[in-house]
């Protein structure tokens, strides 16, 4: 593209200096009548042909026969090479091998056969602006077809293996907010298999990034341990729910339909909210009111989270070699954090008389999450 368009230029250029040599001053200046000629071939190059200028020797008329001919072969090229740009970028893109350039996004890694329910209720709960890519190695047709169904979110794709550095790389895993790795199965992969390729993932994600937030799901419970030494902060094992799920309905056919719903956030289903204003320092009865008055909303839980201080808060971006022999020493000792992980407590059902503090946040139950000002 660059060599076609200093070819267009160089054209102009000698063309321009052809006009100087051919035709006559006509009591201008040598600067004056270089312009002349730049403008001239310039009209001639682009098939303008205003008409202001002509040629009147027999010798720049030649330049101009030459202008003409070199302009409809060179802007030809131009305008198919540029075409053929965008339609490769576009091609690109559709097939997942464009490099994404969003940040502060949600990377899916990995797909299976719940993939496109856990991808709805995601979005239930994301804004339309929060970038969502998806890294799998679905045909580009099913990627197409999820785009057109959730076509108000910008939902991105990039094909490959999620394990692979260089397919992470591609989904811009350094500026990634959040990643779910899901234990997504291929033909004849046992569930160790599975759960290593998690594994291997949680380690290439937090190489790349060490602030990004990890939610794995694995197989066998027996591997969280090492995932959870891996850096992943939160770890599902598929299908331990289940159970409690079938008891409840064998129970009660009543309470399965109510958790069914609120698991598949149909009308209402729970939500995470920050503090109102000015709610520090009051009663949960005054909180549990305002949400129930102003949102329609209950108040079921609180939680507050204190994030961990990790090696990668103290040392730096650049590796030296004494922050080399700080992360094998606690490689050695399985630590990665200092004083622990982000640490979780919550309250269900908070007594009403419990004082709110600055580090609270509220759970609730609602149609839609509550906007609170």
């Amino acid at each position: 593209m660059f060599l076609l368009a200093f070819s267009v230029a160089l054209l102009v250029l000698l063309g321009g200096v052809g006009f100087s040599l051919t035709e006559a001053l006509e009591e201008r200046s040598l600067l004056e009548h270089f312009g002349r000629g730049l403008w001239w071939a310039l009209v001639t190059v682009t098939t303008v042909g205003y008409g202001d200028i002509t040629p009147n020797t027999l010798g720049g008329r030649l330049v101009g026969a030459v202008l003409m001919v070199g302009g409809l072969v060179s802007l030809s090229l131009v305008t198919a090479t540029v075409a053929s740009i965008f339609v490769e970028r576009k091609i690109r893109r559709v097939r997942g091998m464009e490099t994404i350039k969003a940040e502060n996004h949600i990377l899916i890694l990995g797909w299976h056969y719940d993939g496109e329910k856990l991808l709805d209720q995601l979005l239930r709960r994301l804004s339309p602006d929060t970038p969502v890519v998806l890294v799998n190695q679905l045909p580009p047709e099913t990627m197409d077809s999820l785009r057109e169904k959730y076509v108000k979110h910008d939902l991105l794709f990039v094909w490959g293996e999620h394990s692979r550095e260089e397919v992470l790389h591609r989904a811009n895993a350094r500026e990634a907010y959040k990643a779910i790795i899901l234990a997504g199965r291929h033909e004849g992969e046992t569930a160790a298999q599975v759960d290593q390729r998690t594994l291997l993932t949680t380690l290439t994600l937090k190489s790349l990034n060490p602030k990004i937030k990890i939610l794995a799901e694995l197989l066998r419970p027996d591997n969280q341990p090492y995932v959870e030494r891996a850096g992943a902060e939160q770890i599902l094992i598929r299908g331990q729910y289940d159970s409690a799920i079938l008891a409840g309905a064998i129970a009660s056919p009543g309470l399965f339909r109510v958790l069914d719903a609120l698991l598949n956030a149909e009308g209402y289903t729970v939500w995470p909210v920050d503090l109102p204003p000015g709610f520090q320092n009051r009663t949960v009865r005054e909180l549990a009111e305002y949400f129930k008055e102003q949102h329609q909303a209950l108040l079921i839980a609180l939680f507050t989270e204190a994030r961990g201080l990790s090696l990668d808060d103290l040392l730096g971006d650049e590796s030296s070699p004494i922050d080399q022999f700080i992360r094998s020493k606690f490689a050695e000792k399985g630590m990665t954090h200092l004083f622990g992980r982000a640490k979780l407590e919550f309250q269900i059902n908070p007594p009403d008389t419990l004082i709110l503090s600055p580090h609270h946040k509220a759970v609730v139950i609602a149609a839609q999450r509550p906007e609170v000002r």
